[in-house]
């Protein structure tokens, strides 16, 4: 699951610019101001079958060790292609939505992070047909962007998603002032 920054990132529309975010810092800032832990659903899109693409679920699994309520992909229950339809068409319509997932963008990209407040349309590099999703949306530059899309998520740095992760999941928990995710619970499968 992936979604081109080339793509994603073009502001359609006039407010675009206005809903862009320096990072998930600040995104989480904004929303850890105006909602409860409770009142967010964090879909976390992915899979842990490939190294670029194992941002989403790394991140879920990251904020379900944290404390967060409600989260959907962890690196158990990965909300990859064959379950995002099933997945979003169960999320409780009163939560606000906080999507995640990996991108391919321009080389100057990598490693950086796309967070709006905004939806973002999964598998948008990988020519994929979902709907865009969520309320806020964090997508993280994992690969350069090129001919052969799904060979980039396949090759992407684990340890440049890892640190991405480790980073966004970060944030939401600084936020929102749970417990930090240390090496020692971050990979524990999470309580159910």
């Amino acid at each position: 699951m992936s979604i081109s920054e080339s793509v994603w990132a073009q502001p359609q529309g006039e407010g675009k610019r206005e809903d862009r975010f320096a990072g998930p810092d600040e995104l989480f800032d904004e929303a850890s101001a105006l909602f409860r832990p409770e009142e967010l659903m964090f879909l976390c899109i992915g899979t842990d079958r490939s190294s670029g693409d194992a941002f989403g679920p790394l991140v879920g699994s990251r904020l379900k060790a944290a404390g967060f309520p409600h989260v959907a992909g962890t690196l158990e229950e990965p909300c990859d292609a064959t379950r995002l339809e099933a997945v979003v068409a169960a999320l409780p319509p009163e939560l606000k939505i906080v999507a995640f997932d990996a991108c391919l963008g321009k080389p100057g990209s990598v490693g950086k992070f796309l967070s709006l407040r905004a939806p973002l349309t999964p598998a948008g590099s990988m020519k994929g047909t979902f709907v865009p999703i969520g309320d806020y949306s964090i997508a993280a530059v994992v690969n350069v962007y090129g001919p052969k899309p799904y060979q980039a998520l396949q090759t992407a740095s684990l340890g440049l998603v890892l640190q991405m992760a480790d980073r966004a999941a970060a944030s939401a928990v600084k936020a929102f002032g749970l417990e930090p995710v240390t090496a020692q619970n971050s990979l524990r499968p999470a309580k159910r």
